[in-house]
């Protein structure tokens, strides 16, 4: 089961970054996802241009400083968390995703591409934030 962090110093508030990674009615900024469908008050399913799923449920939220949540779709299943912590000059994130490729032979190419996904995620969200 790969786990692979990211850390990143973002020169905003700690409580901006927090609102722009947890409002799901405005995802737009994330390349890799067409729309987001909340499931409830603590699930919601991603969905990527060409319609591929992933759910996700919340495990913990403790705003503005934790998110944290397991994620299922027919190729991973994991858990992803955020930390959000104030530091000089903005705050510092964490994120962190433990996954579990359900077929064998995804298993050797799972840590590179979290490491893409992750590295692209910050990207889209340092545009986002006009950084």
């Amino acid at each position: 089961m790969p786990r692979l962090c990211i850390t990143a110093k973002l020169a905003c508030p700690v409580e901006r970054v927090w609102e722009t990674v947890t409002d799901l009615s405005r995802q737009d900024w994330r390349s890799d996802v067409a729309r987001v469908e909340t499931a409830g008050e603590m699930a919601f399913v991603e969905y990527t241009g060409d319609g591929f799923a992933t759910t996700f449920t919340v495990t913990r939220l403790e705003p503005p400083h934790y998110w944290a949540f397991d994620l299922e779709n027919k190729n991973i299943k994991g858990r992803w968390t955020g930390e959000f912590l104030p530091a000089a000059g903005g705050c510092t994130v964490t994120f962190t995703e433990d996954v579990t490729p359900k077929r064998a032979w995804m298993r050797p190419f799972a840590a590179v591409y979290l490491k893409k996904q992750q590295r692209q995620y910050l990207a889209d969200l340092r545009e986002a934030l006009d950084l």
